[in-house]
């Protein structure tokens, strides 16, 4: 087996820190906590300083937000489309493998896309029918 490397390693502690944010801020004590927040900062007298500081920090907060949502997205769609794709492709059930894999890595999730295009690709010569492969360097055939 071999050793991850630091950039993975630091590509899997962003992918869980994203998670967790993202499930954090999706949560709706979250928003009911964001809505309260907002309230008392309108309604409290802050200084220029007070509110300028507030205002840069909420707008980090939402940036850094909203990639985190938009990383997990990424994944689940992934993940989602593979779904679909092996089932598409199957002929009396799908892959168990497949199942749950919301959480994987996106290599984990080529790794399962390249074994379902082998498996399609058997399914087709049994078949008789024309090989379609859907290798990004290849042409089709």
């Amino acid at each position: 087996m071999s050793k991850r490397t630091i950039s993975q390693a630091l590509y899997v502690i962003g992918c869980r820190i994203s998670d967790a944010g993202a499930n954090v801020a999706g949560h709706p004590m979250a928003q009911i906590v964001l809505v309260l927040f907002c309230l008392a900062w309108f309604l409290l007298p802050l200084g220029d300083k007070a509110t300028a500081v507030l205002t840069l920090v909420l707008s980090v907060l939402a940036i850094t937000l909203t990639q985190m949502v938009l990383n997990q997205q990424k994944r689940h769609e992934a993940a989602l489309h593979l779904k679909i794709d092996e089932l598409i492709h199957a002929m009396k059930g799908a892959r168990d493998e497949v199942m749950g894999i919301e959480t994987a890595s996106e290599s984990e999730l080529e790794a399962l896309r390249i074994t379902g295009d082998k498996a399609g690709e058997v399914l087709a010569k049994r078949r008789g029918k024309p090989v379609v492969t859907t290798d990004p360097n290849g042409p089709e055939t």
